[in-house]
């Protein structure tokens, strides 16, 4: 399939959770794994409560089609079934993660026959279409932008979680500082650095993951932060 919006949701659609309604506006990327849209949430009891976020479908591009609003699979169903489980488990752990220069996932739910997940919506650009206005960056704005994102990773790899997809593009600018977003390569592992799923490591960004990530890295016994950092070093 082609990586064009033409399997996104209409303009004006509304989607439910158990919480919020959200009112899709305009579409604002489509990747692989997702198609991210500009919505308005507001509060299913309280309709006074209402403010502007990003939701993120789950929707693989090279597997996925749509009939009305819902999202089909054909002959691929136990795939997606699969990687859309893990869609979800990644976004609830996500929602526990609470650091200024991690975007703040609100929720995540299921509808349309796949699932998605809402966050705060960052509108300042992202590092990369900084960079490539500006021909790079002064050392000043390097020096803060990558404290800003270590520190980032310093509390994912708190919670035992790599990001596994860094990159200039997945970091939004607010107010002067970098903002890490776009998890859908992420990965948990429990609390004795066992990966929590049996599901290998996605191969990151040619230029930004390390070797061994782009040779199709099998987990082992250890908690590999260095892939995260490697690619901190190359953005």
């Amino acid at each position: 399939m082609n990586s064009n919006t033409s399997y996104a949701l209409p303009v004006g659609t509304v989607l439910l959770s158990d919480s919020y309604s959200y009112a899709i506006s305009r579409v604002l990327g489509q990747g692989s794994f997702g198609i991210t849209y500009l919505a308005t949430a507001t509060l299913l009891h309280d309709d006074s409560v209402n403010f502007i976020v990003a939701v993120k479908e789950f929707f693989m591009e090279q597997t996925n089609g749509r009939e009305g609003l819902s999202v089909t699979a054909g002959n691929k169903s136990g795939m997606f079934g699969y990687y859309r489980t893990k869609f979800l488990h990644e976004a609830r752990n996500l929602t526990k993660l609470y650091h200024p220069n991690i975007v703040k996932v609100v929720e995540a739910f299921e509808a349309n026959g796949t699932a998605y997940y809402s966050m705060e919506y960052i509108d300042g650009g992202s590092l990369d279409s900084l960079i490539l206005s500006h021909g790079g960056l002064c050392t000043a704005d390097t020096l803060r932008y990558t404290r800003d994102i270590g520190a980032a990773l310093e509390c994912m790899h708190a919670a035992k979680m790599l990001h596994l997809d860094l990159k200039p593009s997945n970091v939004m600018l607010r107010d002067g500082h970098a903002v890490l977003i776009d998890f859908g390569y992420s990965k948990q592992y429990a609390d004795d650095d066992n990966p929590m799923s049996s599901l290998t490591i996605g191969r990151g960004t040619p230029g930004y993951s390390p070797i061994e990530q782009d040779c199709d890295y099998r987990d082992s016994s250890h908690f590999p932060v260095t892939m995260d950092v490697y690619a901190l070093g190359a953005t």
